[in-house]
C-alpha cells in the first residue's frame, strides 16, 4: 500500500498488469499462417512466436506484455515448447532500440507461453508512471500521466484516456475529465487567472476556494446543472504560475464523487519533465 501524494489515501498499486502488444507492425497487412494455436506465425519467410514479456515496475507492481519474437523457420517447426532465440518484434514507448534486440524465450510452465529469459528489459526496475503513462488504455490502478510542457496530473483507475492537442481528457460512466494547458508569456499568475474567470458562474463563497503556495494559485469553483431534468456536477480547477495555466475541468453524476474531483486537482503538479525512463536496480541486480 502507497499513500496519496495529494490527500493521504492508502492506495494499493501492487500486482499484475497485463497489456497485449497485438501483432508486430512489419506484419501489418501480411497474410501469415498461424500454427501451434495461433503462438507461432510464418509470413513471408520468416517465423514469429507470440510470448510474455514481464517488466518490473517501482511500487511493487509487474507489467506483462504480450510479445513477439522473430525466430527462425526451423526454430518454428520445433514448436513453442522449444527454447527460442531470435530477435524482438516491437518497439515499446518510452524505452528506445527495442525492435530487433536480440532475445531468448523458454517455456517455464508446460501449456503456458514461452516466457523471455534475455530481454534488455529484464532485470531492472523501471519508474512505474513513466512507463504507463505512456500507454493510452483503461488501467486498473491510478498513473502520473506527463502532460504538454512541464506538467503532470494524476490519470485515475478505470477511466479510458485521449490526449489531446492542449493536454488530456479521461472519462468513464459517470465521470470524465477535461485537462487543458494555456500559456499568456509574461503574465504575472494573480492577472492571468482573473482573465480565466471573466464570465465564470456566480457561485457562493462556500462552493469556492482559492490557496496560494509560492508562486502557484489553485482556485476552483463548482456547481450543479440538469441536462434534460438530470443532475450533473461541475468541477472547475485553475492551477496558475506566471504565463502558465492548467484549466481542470471535471464533470461527475454522483455528488460524492466531488471528493474526487478535489483529489484530481490536487494532484496537478509542475515540474520539469524527465527525458528518459530512469531504470532502479532490481535487489538481485550488481
Amino acid at each position: 500500500m502507497t499513500a496519496c501524494q495529494c490527500c493521504g489515501t492508502e492506495i494499493d498499486e501492487s500486482g499484475a498488469l497485463d497489456l497485449d502488444l497485438g501483432l508486430p507492425a512489419e506484419l501489418h497487412g501480411v497474410p501469415v499462417e498461424r500454427l501451434a494455436g495461433g503462438t507461432v506465425l510464418l509470413a513471408d519467410g520468416a517465423a514469429y512466436a507470440r510470448c510474455v514479456l514481464p517488466v518490473e515496475l517501482t511500487g511493487d507492481l509487474e507489467l506483462w506484455f504480450g510479445a513477439w519474437m522473430r525466430i527462425s523457420v526451423e526454430n518454428a517447426q520445433q514448436g513453442p515448447e522449444a527454447r527460442l532465440a531470435g530477435t524482438f518484434a516491437h518497439n515499446i514507448k518510452p524505452w528506445d532500440g527495442l525492435h530487433g534486440a536480440e532475445v531468448v524465450a523458454e517455456v517455464r510452465e508446460p501449456g503456458s507461453l514461452p516466457e523471455f529469459v534475455e530481454h534488455p528489459l529484464l532485470g531492472t526496475t523501471w519508474d512505474r508512471d513513466e512507463v504507463l503513462s505512456c500507454f493510452l488504455v483503461t488501467l486498473p490502478v491510478p498513473v502520473r500521466q506527463q502532460l504538454p510542457g512541464s506538467w503532470s496530473v494524476e490519470r485515475s483507475a478505470d477511466l479510458t484516456p485521449h490526449l489531446t492537442e492542449d493536454g488530456l481528457r479521461f472519462a468513464g460512466p459517470g465521470r470524465t475529465v477535461f485537462v487543458d494547458i494555456r500559456r499568456s508569456p509574461g503574465t504575472p499568475a494573480d492577472q492571468f487567472l482573473a482573465l480565466a474567470l471573466d464570465g465564470a458562474p456566480d457561485v457562493p463563497a462556500e462552493q469556492r476556494f482559492q490557496t496560494r503556495e509560492g508562486v502557484e494559485l489553485r482556485h476552483a469553483l463548482w456547481l450543479t446543472t440538469s441536462q434534460n431534468g438530470v443532475a450533473q456536477h461541475e468541477f472547475y480547477g485553475h492551477v496558475v504560475r506566471f504565463g502558465e495555466m492548467l484549466v481542470l475541468t471535471v464533470v461527475h453524476d454522483d455528488p460524492a464523487d466531488h471528493g474526487w474531483a478535489r483529489h484530481v486537482l490536487n494532484s496537478v503538479r509542475h515540474v520539469v519533465p524527465r527525458r528518459h525512463v530512469t531504470p532502479r536496480r532490481s535487489a538481485a541486480s550488481p
